[in-house]
């Protein structure tokens, strides 16, 4: 392939994690990111950050500019769909600087990420395609496509940040194991509402699940939706699961006018990945496209920006000792394995118990929900390991949650 350009790391995926891992880099070393999309594509859903998240953030230098364009929120209540108070979660009680949430909209996030990646240096080739990827002893060349034109660049390292289904990863042969979660879900962003401005809400019922957070202007919602129900849903009208919402939380009645079509609510039906193998000689992956994980406990971009922070480390020590091995490289991943599994695990459970169908499971759910919420103890040890900050429970911490 005909060489156009070099540098000294192409990151495949210009997504949270591509762009935080560039903003890591960029000061130091001549960093390339290959963007299928054309821009930043306005987000119709909402991120919760979790105190990993902003932690990370903080490593990175970019807490400061994104703390702005989120919603705080260290409040969450658990309801029951009729309404019953299951449990006050206070995530205040974590012995951590970012004990609460920030939720916002992804794409304001890549905005700021965007900026900050070229204020410091980075590059970016937009509406270009990955294609394939050769590794050679002392280089990776790597082939996109921007319309018609075949483009080849050359670098030290590449990264794949390209999401679940990788094409990165597809062409380093990694071995890999994808299947569709159980629970898949619509997301979408209505109008503000002062209630949630303080607290935000979550609602449960056997085979139900439905979440109100504040966004800056606006309410983000998720709704858990069993699998193969969007035909039926879609058939039955807009305005008939705007009357379900409604019936839910009566107040999201008047915000939920913003949403006038379909097309303004994001079907997703998210998939788990593991991966064997994490890197290999001059390549490493990050985010989804090495540890997609299911929704339930919101850490996938969380989970994201702790890789692009151990990343970066790890490669400045691979330009100081100008060792690029796979031996090298491992020591991201055996700093991120243990956590993600962990997060992995505990997700498909909480699923299982949160948005089942199964009479015992759901009950068994509601109880450790409310075990949860009347025990600070509890509390702490669920929220320290749902917002990123353990990764194991002890037996007898997971006794406590059932017994």
């Amino acid at each position: 392939m005909t060489i156009t350009g070099s540098y000294d790391i192409a990151i495949v995926g210009g997504g949270v994690g591509g762009l935080a891992l560039g903003c890591a880099l960029a000061e130091k070393h001549h960093v390339l990111i290959i963007e299928a999309r054309p821009g930043i594509v306005p987000s119709k859903r909402g991120l919760s950050l979790q105190a990993n998240g902003l932690e990370a953030l903080q490593k990175l230098d970019l807490l400061d500019r994104v703390t702005p364009i989120g919603g705080k929120t260290s409040h969450v209540a658990c309801y029951e769909i009729d309404g019953t108070l299951l449990a006050d979660l206070d995530y205040s009680i974590l012995d951590h600087p970012y004990n609460y949430l920030l939720t916002l909209v992804p794409s304001e996030l890549e905005r700021v990420l965007r900026n900050e990646f070229s204020r410091r240096g980075g590059e970016i080739q937009e509406s270009t395609s990955f294609k394939e990827v050769v590794l050679h002893h002392d280089s990776v060349k790597l082939r996109a496509q921007r319309n018609a034109s075949s483009l080849g660049f050359s670098a030290s390292i590449i990264v794949g940040a390209d999401g679940e289904n990788s094409r990165v990863r597809n062409g380093l042969r990694l071995p890999t194991k994808i299947r569709e979660c159980p629970d898949h879900f619509l997301f979408m962003l209505a109008g503000p509402l002062d209630v949630l401005q303080e607290k935000a809400r979550q609602y449960f019922g056997r085979g139900k699940m439905v979440g109100f957070f504040p966004v800056p202007e606006g309410t983000y919602i998720f709704y858990y939706l069993p699998t193969g129900r969007i035909n039926d849903l879609k058939a039955r009208g807009l305005d008939r699961f705007k009357t379900d919402l409604t019936n839910i939380m009566p107040e999201i009645s008047g915000p939920l006018d913003s949403l006038t079509s379909w097309d303004d609510i994001v079907y997703v039906a998210p998939k788990r990945v593991g991966v064997r193998h994490w890197v290999t000689d001059r390549a490493a992956l990050l985010g989804d496209a090495v540890h997609a994980v299911d929704p339930s406990w919101a850490q996938g971009a969380n989970m994201t920006l702790q890789d692009a922070s151990v990343l970066a480390n790890t490669i400045e020590r691979c330009f100081q000792s100008s060792d690029f091995s796979a031996n090298r490289m491992k020591a991201y991943e055996n700093a991120r394995r243990k956590q993600t599994t962990f997060v992995q695990r505990q997700s498909d459970r909480t699923a299982r118990l949160t948005t089942t169908e199964n009479r015992f499971n759901y009950w068994l759910g509601k109880r450790i929900i409310r075990k949860t919420g009347r025990n600070k103890t509890l509390m702490r040890t669920a929220l320290k390991a749902s917002a990123g900050l353990s990764d194991h429970f002890s037996i007898r911490e997971q006794l406590r949650f059932i017994i």
